[in-house]
């Protein structure tokens, strides 16, 4: 297995910035502290690396993103996640060691309009890496038709909540366990995160 970072096999502590660039077609780099990134669209030779990221994550982590237990993800799951019907599913990589450090999700629920989710192993939760991959999704939406994105978060997940706040997102008054969140894609989704040019 690859050390995350080099000398100490622990990931970059931050904060450190990330050094992103604009999506190439779908396909991101990024770098935390001295490791570099890839997100692109994952496929079915993925599987293992995606089911070793999700053993990785604490509980916590995985009840955020499925709303329940989720300690292996079936073959009906990552045949979801890989049907391009159904959506796009991306993995962030560490270049060059074939570690899946994160999933990210832009799935279609009708017509003009998708479900947008990601899932950060909890070591590279904190340093920037979610904000990138939500960045990354809101880019890759419009070239999907997409006109309307929504999000689904628990009323406690309030490091997600902030982001999607950061993002523009319009969220209801909390009324129950889980917060349906409406993103906006009106506008250069890059400026709510770096200035313009």
């Amino acid at each position: 297995m690859m050390n995350k970072h080099p000398g100490d096999g622990r990931p970059p502590r931050g904060p450190r910035p990330i050094r992103g660039t604009q999506p190439s077609g779908r396909v991101l780099r990024t770098e935390v502290g001295e490791v570099e990134l890839v997100t692109r669209p994952m496929t079915v030779g993925d599987a293992g690396a995606v089911r070793e990221m999700h053993e990785r994550c604490s509980p916590e982590s995985l009840r955020f993103r499925y709303f329940g237990p989720m300690p292996r993800l079936s073959d009906r799951v990552i045949g979801l996640f890989t049907n391009p019907a159904k959506g796009v599913t991306f993995v962030t990589e560490v270049v060059g060691g074939e570690r899946v450090v994160a999933m990210s999700n832009l799935m279609d629920l009708a017509a003009g309009e998708a479900e947008l989710a990601f899932l950060v192993e909890d070591e590279w939760q904190g340093r920037g890496l979610g904000r990138v991959l939500l960045r990354h999704l809101l880019n890759v939406a419009p070239s999907r038709r997409i006109s309307e994105l929504t999000a689904s978060v628990y009323a406690t997940n309030y490091r997600m909540l902030a982001l999607f706040k950061e993002a523009g997102a319009v969220v209801p008054r909390p009324a129950g366990a889980v917060l349906d969140l409406r993103v906006p894609l009106d506008g250069d989704p890059l400026c709510a995160y770096e200035p313009c040019r």
